[in-house]
């Protein structure tokens, strides 16, 4: 990608410029510059982990999403020439889609991180559940998803998702997944607001793809822990706790399945494991992170009433989106599948580039009642 953007933008004021070779010699420093950020912003992983975004972190990411948008542009710039000129029309000059292209990745890079800036927008969503006991008709669930936590986004970000979740008043909250992107002695200031999160019934917390890739998911388990978050780590608790199974929910959750794909030791989505002990009389709901995960509980033997993931951001921007949606068998929001529902959040922030274009970061309140 950076040799066709470098062979596209480098020689943008070639004709402008041809008597100041040191404003030519400027512009090729600045995509140089440009791309060794992109190129870089990787390595914020691992070396700008802290409490708060680094300026050079959000910077690189800032710089890949703009890479990201300025390919995109510039294929689709030379596809409408290639129209153009099978039309023997005169199709545009190099230079001027050149500073189309700059024109347009300002623009949108701009307005993409004007968008993660907001706050999450609060989703309302309704799921009428099937033989749902008349003292759960209304019961809700705050749903946090893919925040995180790493070299964009930090400890006050996560206080402001905990505000906006207390202000919910929901009866419990699930964190599903892709909480942190680094290791705990990394980041384990970031997460502290966790502990100031309220709820009636409690915290459920499970694993990410982005948590195995840390690999440094068994402290991060313990560190959730200590913040008063309940880890389901292929296992189910009941809710209310202290009701009877025909008068309670049983909440399920398991492991990623990337941890099956990278053979984590002692990891990894155990669906039968994680529903055993669950009542028939029970209605059940899985909290598992990814679209496939649910894909796979759909074609168990087991019987799940709903499904919370994540996972997606929506495609978080533009090409990203329609990649999303064609490999995920559950994109984003509310899905039925016989009796079972699904519902996939967009996320409450973002991953990496702090960008989204035709995406909304959320966090989503459910309420389920009865038919």
């Amino acid at each position: 990608m950076s040799i066709f953007v470098w062979k596209n933008l480098s020689s943008a004021c070639q004709d402008k410029c041809q008597q100041a070779s040191t404003l030519r010699l400027m512009w090729k420093l600045i995509l140089i510059l440009y791309m060794m950020l992109a190129h870089g912003s990787y390595t914020s992983n691992f070396l700008l982990n802290r409490t708060e975004p680094t300026y050079l972190g959000t910077i690189s990411y800032l710089c890949l999403g703009a890479h990201m948008q300025m390919c995109t542009f510039l294929v689709i710039a030379k596809a409408v020439n290639f129209v153009i000129r099978l039309w023997k029309k005169r199709p545009l000059k190099d230079d001027h889609t050149a500073i189309l292209a700059i024109v347009y990745v300002l623009s949108i890079t701009s307005y993409g991180y004007y968008k993660v800036c907001e706050p999450p927008i609060v989703k309302n969503v309704t799921i009428p559940l099937k033989n749902l006991p008349h003292s759960l008709d209304g019961f809700t669930i705050t749903l946090l998803s893919d925040i995180h936590i790493g070299p964009t986004v930090g400890k006050k970000q996560l206080e402001v998702a905990v505000e906006i979740t207390n202000n919910l008043q929901s009866d419990i909250v699930v964190i599903d997944g892709d909480l942190v992107d680094g290791l705990v002695s990394q980041l384990r200031d970031a997460v502290q607001p966790l502990r100031n999160i309220r709820s009636k019934h409690g915290i459920f917390y499970v694993t990410g793809n982005h948590e195995y890739y840390t690999m440094d998911v068994e402290n991060w388990m313990e560190t959730i822990k200590e913040l008063g978050v309940q880890v389901l780590h292929n296992t189910n608790v009941k809710v209310p706790a202290d009701k009877a199974d025909d008068n309670s929910l049983c909440f399920i959750g398991t492991d990623d399945i990337e941890a099956d794909r990278i053979r984590y030791e002692n990891h990894g989505m155990k669906l039968d494991t994680a529903i055993k002990g669950c009542s028939e009389e029970q209605r059940t709901i899985l909290i598992a992170h990814q679209p496939k995960a649910a894909k796979i509980a759909l074609q168990s033997i087991n019987k799940i009433d709903l499904i919370l993931c994540g996972h997606t951001h929506g495609g978080q921007m533009f090409p990203y989106i329609i990649s999303s949606y064609l490999i995920n068998p559950f994109y984003a929001g509310l899905y039925q599948h016989g009796d079972t529902f699904i519902y996939v959040s967009m996320g409450t922030y973002y991953w990496g580039f702090p960008m989204r274009i035709g995406t909304q970061h959320e966090i989503t309140k459910i309420t389920l009642v009865t038919v």
